[in-house]
């Protein structure tokens, strides 16, 4: 199920950190952005918004001075543990 698979890619991305933070967030933004098939209005609101906020995850210290709408890993993994929970209450497994 693709709700699985989002899931799965947001935990990803909360546990990992470097590249593989990085590609697991790109996957789910792809796959978010991609996908039409998402009928329930509530579902799409809440994995829109997360990748909408994924946009402005920057892991550079030096990148996220020049832009104060950016933020680092403590900020992606409350914002991706809320997400997850959101989630969870729409399709709890």
């Amino acid at each position: 199920m693709l709700l699985n698979e989002l899931k799965k890619l947001l935990e990803e991305a909360m546990n990992s950190s470097g590249n593989d933070r990085i590609k697991a967030i790109k996957e789910f933004q792809d796959i978010v952005w991609d996908d039409t098939s998402i009928q329930n209005e509530m579902l799409n609101d809440i994995l829109t918004d997360i990748a909408y906020n994924l946009d402005f995850y920057e892991p550079n210290d030096e990148w996220r001075k020049e832009n104060p709408s950016f933020y680092g890993d403590d900020r992606l993994e409350k914002e991706v543990k809320i997400a997850i929970q959101k989630l969870q209450t729409l399709n709890p497994e």
